[in-house]
């Protein structure tokens, strides 16, 4: 692990992050915030954080997270150098998509982390080497409101920045994300543990993503994975057919049949039918019947 973090570097009296190499490369005045550091640090040069306590400190275990949003409404500015936009990365109190649970965001979730002086960028589909900007540079400025994370940007003047406007003029992009982890207390969950709220993240990018992996209007990939794995259906199939029926389009007779097998697989089973049971008075007849028979015989 190149990085760690210790409160024992002798040119800080705090939380300071560190390299293999002994270069100190920043001092905090808390833990999470040197936590912050290193992981933006990490993520930035693609290296996924440890966990695991060293002599030298602490690396730190953890799971960055990405959620996608639907942006309906883009505000795009022409610039002396190119085009500005505005849109939201994330939307306070709206339910996701199943992942498999659900989860909404609260307002102020954002907060701590905006503070913090962190390096956050905005990319291209979570890729470090498309950059699009990045608050140190005030090229992308960040901020909450009441609906969510609003994010600001000067779309860069290279190929990269001029292609994405054109796509997201013509709608063809739609959709933004942000990566986070979850600091320990950042979060809470139902008893029966399929709701979860995020109360607090702390934020490494934000993302214009061709490809969402969740929205209110698009069947995600995974979605489609897990359908597929649980009624023995082609996966790909499934995805063009589901594509057709959510765009209103006429269904070929197997995408037809596809679904109907889905629907039926994944259905409310009838519960069986109990044992039909005789009459008791019948049964009193039967037996004397027999009885009867039986004396007949002898």
């Amino acid at each position: 692990m190149p990085y760690y973090i210790t409160d024992e570097a002798s040119d800080c009296d705090g939380w300071a992050v560190v390299k293999d190499d002994g270069e100190v490369m920043g001092c905090h005045t808390s833990k999470d915030a040197a936590i912050d550091q290193m992981v933006a640090i990490s993520l930035e040069e693609g290296i996924e954080p440890g966990g695991e306590r060293s002599a030298k400190g602490y690396n730190v275990t953890t799971s960055v997270e990405t959620r996608h949003v639907v942006v309906d409404e883009w505000e795009f500015r022409e610039t002396g150098d190119g085009l500005s936009f505005t849109g939201y990365a994330a939307v306070f109190n709206s339910p996701s998509e199943p992942l498999p649970f659900i989860e909404t965001i609260a307002p102020g979730a954002f907060s701590r982390s905006l503070k913090s002086r962190n390096n956050v960028r905005m990319l291209l589909n979570h890729n470090p080497e498309k950059v699009l900007g990045s608050t140190r540079a005030k090229t992308l400025r960040l901020s909450e409101d009441s609906r969510g994370l609003l994010a600001e940007a000067d779309l860069p003047p290279t190929t990269v920045g001029r292609d994405l406007s054109i796509s997201m003029k013509r709608g063809d992009i739609d959709s933004m994300s942000f990566g986070f982890t979850v600091p320990r207390g950042g979060d809470s969950w139902n008893d029966t543990g399929d709701r979860r709220e995020l109360r607090e993240v702390r934020l490494h990018e934000v993302s214009v993503v061709t490809f969402p992996a969740y929205t209110k209007t698009t069947a995600s990939v995974r979605a489609v994975d897990v359908l597929a794995d649980r009624t023995g259906a082609d996966a790909d199939a499934l995805s063009a057919a589901l594509t057709n029926l959510e765009a209103g389009q006429q269904l070929t007779r197997d995408q037809a049949d596809l679904l109907s097998s889905v629907i039926t697989e994944l259905a409310p089973k009838p519960e069986p039918e109990p044992e039909p049971v005789a009459d008791v008075k019948s049964a009193l007849d039967l037996l004397r019947a027999q009885i009867d028979l039986a004396y007949k015989a002898i």
